[in-house]
């Protein structure tokens, strides 16, 4: 049985939902906010992880970190932020993107995860994640 990493698994939803938003008929965009942060694990920043932002109901917007672990979530394919509300926070990178399974991060932070954030309208929104490996 081949077992699919969590990333690739995220990859293939990401590209589903863009495939969809293509489709979507040209309908409008909800009141987006621009969400940025950035996420360190022991104390460095944590470059090429995955982060995704799920609502309860809606739209899950999702981002890549940048070598210093910055990132900004993108709603879609074309566009920046998400939607102002709560979200539970995952957070996965692999230590080896060959090796499905070789999740890098502790499940708290991902398909198990105890993170979250308020995405506020009209404000800044700016979350930092400090995260360990143990």
């Amino acid at each position: 049985m081949k077992i699919i990493s969590f990333e690739k698994k995220i990859v293939c939803c990401l590209l589903v939902l863009a495939g969809l938003t293509g489709c979507s008929g040209g309908q409008s965009l909800p009141d987006l906010t621009s969400v940025t942060g950035s996420v360190m694990l022991d104390g460095s920043p944590l470059p090429s992880a995955n982060v995704l932002f799920q609502p309860q109901q809606g739209k899950t917007a999702f981002a890549m970190t940048d070598e210093n672990g910055k990132f900004e979530l993108m709603y879609n394919q074309d566009s920046t932020g998400a939607t102002p509300g709560s979200y539970t926070v995952k957070i996965s990178k692999e230590k080896n993107p060959e090796e499905p399974g070789n999740e890098l991060l502790p499940a708290k932070y991902n398909e198990k995860s105890t993170l979250s954030a308020d995405v506020k309208a009209d404000q800044e929104n700016d979350f930092q994640f400090d995260l360990t490996s143990k």
